[in-house]
């Protein structure tokens, strides 16, 4: 995925209208993707929510809440509304409109709870894209990221937008003080890379999104659910809805592929073996491991596990998956096409994945948000585009990898 775009290079973005686009209003782009018979069309429906798209011609509604989706009559009432300008609309019908960027950088309005809609945009962003035949939209269509004109405060974005919120978390092992009042806020929707230096407090802070680890001041929040309120039985439900990619996919080595994938399911779901071997099977063919089902974890190589790891974690369709350093151990090229890979899941299922690497090249490549983590503290939030051409000193350094700056051995 190459660097994010500004809003003036989005396809449709300027006043300027394609002329493919002419004839094809945003009704009938939706109309086409939604009759299409795809497993990502269902997938809209976890959205469980109605969502009109309101232009300067059009008022467009899609129940998100029947199954299959369907854009309704003019007159069907909708529980979300957003609106979009004349090019807004053309890029969003192109798949070259991702709205989480959009909203967050002020550039569109809405009303109601977004955040139900913004679960599924990544999906309905591919199916519109891959339907625009190749062209605006398809392909890099997901790294084509509004400008906001500078920064926004992340500390004013609006709650409904976040899938993640911690709040001045602390942490400390002794006289060691890991996290040092962590205000971390992950928009729903979008692939977040949390960045920093080893031994920052990253993978400390998966497990406080988690529940695994309660902190000693301050609060974590998920899809705005205070995790410090929940009792033991919600947190469990919780984590159903978490699904989390391991460094070196820990896998069970008493169990092959195919029965490491199908744990969760069989732990936390009531659906049949039938049902479970198709789950399965469509999960490991996504990450390309569908000959690999009978294999134990000692005859994969760290790709292949890494891989089987994804899938395990999707198999439960969770809304968040959080990977903990997934290229570790991966040599260049396959940590490229690992981050390919966590692209296009992304794409298929939708919802929010965080990503906690070291690595620039990685963060570069798939991430539509960035939080910078250092010293215990995020430094800098925001949308990639506005990280990547930050001119913090630290940022700026570990970025280009130089030796002299902030950064050094010691800090």
């Amino acid at each position: 995925m190459p660097p994010p775009e500004s809003v003036s290079t989005i396809p449709g973005a300027s006043g300027d209208m394609d002329p493919r686009m002419a004839d094809a209003p945003l009704r009938s782009a939706l109309e086409s993707v939604l009759s299409q018979r795809l497993r990502a069309v269902r997938r809209l429906r976890h959205a469980m929510t109605s969502v009109c798209f309101v232009t300067p011609t059009e008022a467009v509604t899609v129940l998100l809440d029947r199954s299959p989706p369907v854009v309704a009559a003019d007159d069907e009432p909708a529980e979300v509304e957003i609106e979009l300008t004349a090019a807004q609309a053309q890029a969003f019908a192109a798949g070259a409109l991702p709205l989480t960027a959009a909203i967050v950088g002020g550039q569109v309005r809405h009303r109601g709870p977004v955040r139900k809609y913004l679960e599924v945009d990544p999906i309905l962003r591919a199916l519109l894209g891959r339907t625009d035949g190749g062209g605006a939209g398809s392909g890099d269509a997901g790294a084509a990221v509004p400008a906001a004109g500078g920064p926004p405060d992340s500390a004013a974005l609006d709650p409904d937008l976040l899938a993640i919120e911690t709040r001045g978390v602390h942490k400390a092992f002794g006289s060691s003080s890991v996290l040092k009042g962590v205000d971390l806020r992950i928009p729903e929707g979008v692939i977040s890379v949390i960045l920093g230096p080893s031994g920052t407090g990253k993978s400390v802070l998966l497990q406080h999104i988690l529940g695994l680890m309660s902190p000693d001041a301050g609060e974590v929040l998920v899809r705005g659910a205070p995790l410090s309120r929940m009792s033991r039985s919600e947190l469990l439900g919780l984590r159903r809805e978490i699904g989390v990619m391991f460094q070196d996919g820990a896998l069970f080595s008493a169990m092959n592929v195919y029965d490491n994938v199908a744990f969760p399911l069989r732990q936390h779901s009531n659906l049949d073996e039938r049902e479970i071997r198709r789950v399965v099977e469509q999960h490991l063919d996504g990450v390309g491991l569908a000959g690999a089902a009978s294999r134990m974890p000692g005859e994969l190589s760290g790709g292949m596990k890494k891989r089987a790891g994804l899938a395990r974690a999707l198999v439960l369709n969770p809304g968040i998956v959080l990977c903990d350093e997934p290229d570790s151990g991966l040599d260049p090229v396959r940590t490229a096409l690992l981050g390919d890979l966590l692209v296009d899941q992304h794409a298929e299922y939708g919802g929010t994945m965080v990503v906690v690497t070291h690595n620039v090249a990685l963060a570069q490549s798939i991430s539509d948000h960035i939080s910078v983590l250092w010293q215990g503290q995020v430094l800098q939030d925001g949308l990639s585009e506005q990280i990547l051409q930050s001119d913090s000193a630290f940022v700026r350094q570990f970025l280009a990898g130089d030796t002299v700056g902030p950064l050094t051995m010691d800090a």
